[in-house]
């Protein structure tokens, strides 16, 4: 993250309803459990019909939830077959699990979205609703489906009925085909038990993206931290995240700019002096190599680096270094990449405030953060 990043989190998240609950349910938690019925005729042709039973659990208002499947598909006709459907996910904050019953793996990665929303405090809970509007979606009437009261929402030939924004029946209808997926017990703000959200015994792969990009699970973490530091500071200038009409006056913005800044502003005063040295040594390094594998190795130092600090790492394709023009390009953005460095890291150390490194390096840099690096 540059430091011109924080003016861009404090113009879009100054306020961001910090203290709020993140939602992605409007109830705390709750369990519903459904009949799956389909049936399909194409004439002359075969009949499918599926069965089956499916169950949405949740709580801590959805930070935590199980969708999970399992349904049996007869066709009969031309060539007869039964399948069995068998799906399950799982979110757990920003982690999301997905079971591959058929490879009997698990694969685990990383919901970035998710954690801004939860870090932010974002209210999603009127998320369905919402995308049924800008669907075109109207509504036209109510029922009530497991004893709970539900409205009615059309679009084309489905009909979703909506308890709070849970969807308690679904109905698909047409040409040859019936779809229905109705609750039969619904359980509401009760406390929900643990087995609930248990997970197969299977062997769980994890994302490639999930481990190896170090960087951007600092930045995430860092920027989390940062969110709780910004929500105290709010409080101690008396201002309402919640307030649609609440402001900032220079001072205060300055104030929110300096705490979304400071854990970054400490790591970069820290670590830029080793950055420097490290992207010094790698000019000769490389210079000197003649294989992507030893220049790879002349680059990680400084990788590292920026994985601690939370910034991008430079992927540089490494495998046409034996290219003069190629490597001297790659020379070249390392070159300018430590003239940026020199100055930014010279206002860091000057200072101890975010807004005051930022207003450092635009007036040293020109308003530019530097030329984007080649051949990456």
């Amino acid at each position: 993250m540059t430091l011109r990043s924080f003016l861009v989190l404090t113009v879009t998240f100054s306020l961001l309803g910090a203290g709020g609950v993140f939602k992605r349910y409007p109830v705390r938690s709750g369990m519903i459990f459904y009949d799956i019925n389909v049936s399909g005729v194409t004439p002359g042709k075969f009949t499918t019909q599926t069965h089956g039973i499916a169950r949405l659990v949740f709580d801590r208002w959805g930070a935590r939830e199980v969708k999970e499947e399992d349904s049996t598909e007869i066709q009969t006709g031309d060539y007869n077959e039964t399948r069995d459907i068998h799906t399950m996910s799982k979110i757990d904050g920003g982690t999301v699990y997905t079971v591959d019953f058929e490879e009997g793996n698990i694969y685990k990665t990383r919901n970035r979205d998710l954690d801004l929303a939860m870090a932010e405090g974002k209210d999603l809970s009127d998320e369905n609703v919402r995308l049924i509007k800008e669907m075109k979606g109207i509504k036209v009437g109510t029922d009530t489906v497991a004893g709970f009261p539900c409205d009615v929402w059309q679009i084309k030939d489905q009909k979703i009925c909506l308890y709070k924004g849970i969807p308690l029946k679904i109905t698909i209808d047409g040409p040859g085909f019936h779809s229905e997926r109705k609750a039969v017990s619904v359980v509401i703000d009760r406390p929900v038990p643990e087995d609930q959200f248990k997970l197969p015994d299977f062997p769980i792969i994890v994302d490639e993206e999930y481990t190896s990009n170090e960087a951007a699970k600092t930045n995430m973490d860092d920027y989390i931290a940062s969110i709780e530091d910004l929500r105290k500071q709010l409080s101690k200038l008396g201002i309402n995240p919640d307030d649609p009409n609440a402001t900032l006056t220079p001072e205060q913005e300055r104030a929110v700019i300096d705490t979304l800044g400071a854990r970054y502003l400490a790591k970069q005063k820290r670590l830029l002096p080793k950055l420097l040295v490290a992207l010094k040594e790698a000019i000769p390094c490389i210079d000197s190599v003649s294989n992507s594998k030893e220049a790879k190795r002349c680059i990680d130092p400084v990788n590292k680096i920026d994985e601690e600090l939370g910034d991008r790492t430079e992927n540089f394709d490494f495998s046409k270094i034996s290219d003069p023009d190629y490597k001297r390009a790659i020379l070249e953005a390392l070159t300018n990449e430590i003239r940026y460095l020199e100055v930014t890291n010279d206002c860091v150390q000057k200072h101890d405030k975010t807004s005051d490194v930022i207003l450092c390096t635009e007036g040293n840099l020109g308003g530019d953060e530097g030329e984007q690096l080649p051949a990456r």
